[in-house]
């Protein structure tokens, strides 16, 4: 899970970069059109859209990875009792 966190964190930072990179080319530029502005925020809401996704993936990610480890729990507890019960034989002594 540590892993999709990463991916997370990088993707958030990716998109805020680009975010941030064109404001600051907006600002410096000065003679912003509205035009320029509506492109930004159009851009702007493209990322918010897309980190929601990517948020949504992660989390349906982490609840599939959490039904497979209940899954594999059980699975082992099921191994363990089965095993279990060959050392122990049958019940029924010899005789």
């Amino acid at each position: 899970m540590s892993f999709l966190t990463g991916l997370f964190i990088v993707i958030l930072a990716g998109m805020a970069v680009g975010a941030i990179s064109e404001v600051a080319k907006a600002i410096g530029r000065r003679g912003v059109s509205p035009s320029e502005l509506a492109d930004l925020d159009r851009r702007l809401d493209q990322y918010a859209a897309a980190l929601q996704d990517a948020q949504g993936a992660l989390d349906n990610q982490s609840t599939q990875l959490a039904e497979l480890q209940e899954r594999l729990d059980f699975a082992e507890r099921l191994l363990a009792q089965a095993r279990d019960r060959g050392a122990l034989g049958t019940g029924h002594e010899p005789g």
